[in-house]
């Protein structure tokens, strides 16, 4: 009688000797058959306990990258780093050959991704749209001329651009070819959205242009009481103007940039794949939360309120734009209060009061969609507000109602998020460089429809070897912008934010 172990990779062995069509019809039924037949005690129910590998290809049964857990994301970002690489020199004078061949028929098998030229790009779309992101179908392009692609290492003639929506920085170029259609792009930018706790409660437009003007769905014409015309030379009616609602969003451009110490041969980076992706998301989803909640351009020795008594380094995120924290500390200081004392539900349901335009009868803070407004806290203020009486707490309507990342609780119906992008502060609810003073709570109340981000490129992926330091670099770079909606043209008449600090924890 076999051992388990030596069942195990007798089955193995048998799945590595398939192709890919027979690897296929192993269904999950046919799996379940074939242990039933060896572990299961015919007289009872068989149940398998864990389903294993999730939507992966099933070209991936059996591979090394399969025992590794890689999706095809993984594949994807991995054969990228690897023909990245090829033709660099290596530590021991030889150069990097690209992905091997195992790798290169696994990424044909399991993603439509192709490389394309920038020069190329450039001929499908004159403006240059950064990132051409699998979302425009190819009829979009207009195109009548066959056009040269390189798919899984090999040139190509196709029209395939159905997944062809990702591109170059239009002020750059001479960088080689550009993965296109790569799932693992995407995944990066819509799973930082997704993990996001304030960026992607915000309304994102894709940008043609570096500068663009994004619609808000704001302010509204008047109706007016008229009489019935009867005669045929009668008067016009007045008219009534929409004013002006949209915002302006300008493109910055951001990096994360890592270096990674020693081999990138295919063998030694694998199991990091994974690992490597997980965190570039991460990292997009905080940074890009910090970016819009605490955006501040005032590069100088005091005044910033992410850095009050200190210059910040020019590469800090957050000096890109101004964000919906400024929009009620800095610009519109009727929107804000100094609480010198703990919170209450008294104080948070003023912010509402307010985030309200008489002029122009926008009423901010009591949106019909109570989701619109959110309060954001540091997580330390966020408990003391979920422990409040009056506050409907997540275990009592989790069952009955739209949850956010990080939400803790409902105030007066509305969604409060505890996050790490919100600091505790000093009295003035600017951040100091000393962090024993940072003390106090804050609150920021929104409302999600007065902000919008645009996105010129998403994120891109680039490595360089370095054989002096015995080094890669990885270059992640992305280009977004972020808007304000203000009906003056004025960031001192953004009614659509509100912020309390000096609050006591």
């Amino acid at each position: 009688m076999p051992t388990t172990e030596e069942l195990i990779q007798d089955i193995h062995s048998r799945v590595e000797a398939m192709d890919a069509e027979q690897k296929a019809a192993l269904s999950d039924a046919r799996l379940r058959q074939i242990v039933t037949e060896l572990f299961a005690d015919p007289s009872s129910e068989f149940v398998r306990k864990f389903q294993f590998g999730g939507q992966a290809a099933p070209e991936l049964i059996g591979t090394k990258y399969a025992r590794w857990g890689l999706n095809v994301a993984d594949i994807e970002f991995l054969f990228d780093l690897q023909e990245s690489l090829r033709g660099k020199s290596r530590p021991d004078g030889s150069s990097y050959a690209g992905p091997s061949e195992a790798l290169t028929r696994t990424f044909q098998q399991v993603t439509d991704a192709a490389y394309i030229s920038d020069a190329e790009i450039r001929q499908i779309d004159k403006r240059a749209i950064d990132n051409l992101y699998p979302r425009v179908p190819r009829t979009a392009f207009g195109l009548s001329d066959r056009v040269t692609l390189k798919r899984g290492g090999a040139w190509q003639d196709t029209r395939a651009y159905a997944r062809m929506q990702r591109a170059m920085d239009t002020a750059e170029s001479g960088f080689g070819n550009q993965l296109i259609g790569a799932q693992y792009v995407g995944e990066l930018w819509e799973g930082a959205r997704r993990e996001s706790q304030i960026f992607g409660l915000i309304g994102a437009m894709e940008m043609t242009d570096p500068t663009m003007y994004i619609p808000v769905e704001v302010d509204f014409p008047e109706m007016l009481f008229v009489a019935e015309n009867t005669a045929n030379n009668s008067s016009e009616y007045t008219t009534t103007k929409t004013g002006s609602n949209r915002v302006t969003v300008t493109a910055k451009k951001f990096i994360i940039h890592q270096m990674w110490s020693g081999e990138m041969d295919e063998d030694s980076i694998v199991p990091f794949i994974p690992f490597l992706r997980a965190q570039a998301m991460k990292a997009v989803a905080h940074y890009s939360d910090s970016l819009v909640l605490n955006g501040d351009d005032t590069n100088a020795g005091t005044g910033n309120i992410n850095l009050d008594d200190a210059d910040p380094a020019d590469t800090k995120h957050y000096l890109a734009f101004d964000g919906i924290r400024h929009a009620s500390i800095i610009d519109n200081t009727a929107n804000q209060l100094d609480l010198a004392g703990p919170i209450t539900l008294e104080a948070l349901n003023n912010q509402r009061a307010r985030m309200v335009d008489f002029t122009r009868l926008v009423d901010w803070g009591h949106p019909n969609d109570k989701n619109d407004l959110v309060y954001i806290a540091d997580v330390t203020t966020a408990d003391k507000i979920a422990l409040l009486d009056e506050v409907l707490t997540y275990d009592k309507y989790n069952t009955n109602a739209t949850i956010f990342n990080g939400e803790l609780a409902k105030i007066l119906g509305h969604p409060l998020i505890g996050s790490m992008a919100m600091s505790k502060t000093e009295a003035d609810g600017k951040v100091s460089t000393t962090g024993s003073n940072n003390i106090k709570g804050q609150v920021t109340a929104f409302n999600r429809q007065g902000f919008k981000v645009g996105w010129r490129r998403r994120v891109k992926t680039e490595t360089e070897r370095l054989p002096a330091r015995d080094q890669t670099r990885i270059v992640y770079s992305l280009r977004m912008g972020f808007g304000r909606f203000t009906p003056t043209g004025s960031a001192s008449g953004i009614e659509a934010s509100d912020t309390l600090f000096d609050i006591s924890i």
